[in-house]
């Protein structure tokens, strides 16, 4: 029988994800199998699908809460997008002055790519996701996933029309063009991230609750 203990990461996110009325039994068959001598990669495999298995089916058991996670991640989302482009909006003047100096990376930083605001946006998706997972916690993987997706329909409705202005002859050079693409990617990519993110630093495993329990 192996002694060595299966991947950590997979076994942190199977203890905080997988579906709380059965998780000390999920944990406990997977790590019994490890042990009998199954891989590593299988492993993971069954902690990926035991992960799934449990969101779509609290999916399908309490819808209403996961429109209520996909309202609160929307609202999130379009809170923080007004709230950066007001930002940029009222720095701009500030911004025309060139106060980099001759810094041409400093002014794509600032002006193309607006990391000071997509770090905001960022932030404040994380905090959403840490509430979604503190407001659902008996379901909280299903609703953090689900959330997540919220910022899916603003980064299709921004790239169509980024394509379409692109069609027209807009933006012709290329330093801007991957500025765009690394718009793309953090709608897509990032900001569902950040939602995932902050679901996980909400959630807690059993065993971490009833050790603070006990320590109280």
């Amino acid at each position: 029988m192996r002694t060595s203990e299966p991947p950590r990461l997979s076994t942190w996110l199977l203890e905080r994800l997988a579906p709380r009325d059965k998780r000390e039994s999920l944990v406990g068959d997977l790590l019994e199998q490890y042990r009998e001598g199954r891989s590593a990669m299988w492993y993971r495999r069954q902690v990926c699908a035991t992960i799934w298995a449990g969101v779509v089916a609290d999916l399908r058991a309490h819808k209403l809460m996961a429109v209520r996670a996909v309202v609160i991640g929307g609202v999130a989302v379009i809170l923080l997008t007004w709230l950066s482009e007001a930002l940029r909006r009222s720095l701009f003047p500030w911004f025309a002055t060139r106060p980099w100096g001759e810094s041409e990376i400093l002014r794509q930083v600032l002006v193309y790519y607006r990391l000071p605001f997509a770090l905001i946006a960022c932030l404040g998706l994380v905090l959403t996701g840490w509430m979604i997972a503190r407001w659902h916690r008996d379901h909280r993987a299903a609703m953090v996933v689900v959330g997540a997706l919220s910022p899916l329909p603003l980064a299709v409705q921004w790239s169509v029309e980024t394509g379409r202005l692109l069609q027209a002859g807009l933006w012709p050079f290329w330093d801007f063009r991957l500025a765009l693409l690394f718009h793309a990617a953090l709608l897509f990519v990032g900001y569902p991230l950040c939602i995932l993110i902050g679901g996980l630093r909400g959630a807690r495993s059993d065993g971490e609750v009833a050790s603070r329990m006990s320590i109280s």
